[in-house]
């Protein structure tokens, strides 16, 4: 395991453009809670949120004394993939690290998948809001998954 989000945004960085219709995902990881300690950002090579299969999400065990906190991706767009609501549905927020491919400064656009008084939601942290055709991608996806939430929520 490699530490710090530097690390994440050097390999979005390096990934470059990916096919318009091809979302990829070019690593995960997790962040690291401890009482007395700072929060760890820890890139996981095993971990990976869009190839996931099985019914429940499964972050693997943190390290020794850590809870996590929360479930990062860097991908190739910000759009949530079809089976990230197991992430949430698991307890945990998804963070999405995304090169915004509508603005040629070539930022880094951040959204976090979660729940929000029951229902499932996507926000954009930072500097750029959603265009309205990716809040209507999101929304799709959004509508979608909400129904899968209670069939792999944690009992």
């Amino acid at each position: 395991m490699k530490h710090g989000i530097a690390v994440l945004v050097c390999l979005l960085l390096a990934a470059g453009p990916a096919a318009a219709q091809e979302r990829q995902e070019f690593a995960c990881g997790k962040s690291l809670v401890k009482d007395g300690a700072p929060p760890q950002l820890v890139v996981d090579e095993k971990l990976h949120v869009m190839d996931q299969t099985a019914a429940k999400f499964d972050p693997g065990a943190p390290s020794p004394g850590y809870v996590i906190k929360y479930i990062f991706c860097a991908r190739s767009d910000v759009i949530p993939a079809p089976s990230d609501y197991k992430v949430v549905a698991a307890g945990y927020p998804l963070m999405i690290f995304a090169r915004d491919k509508e603005d040629r400064s070539g930022r880094t656009r951040i959204a976090v998948l979660e729940m929000n008084n029951g229902q499932l939601r996507m926000r954009s942290v930072g500097q750029a809001s959603f265009t309205p055709e990716m809040a209507r991608r999101i929304q799709t996806v959004l509508d979608a998954s909400l129904p899968q939430i209670g069939k792999t929520a944690p009992k």
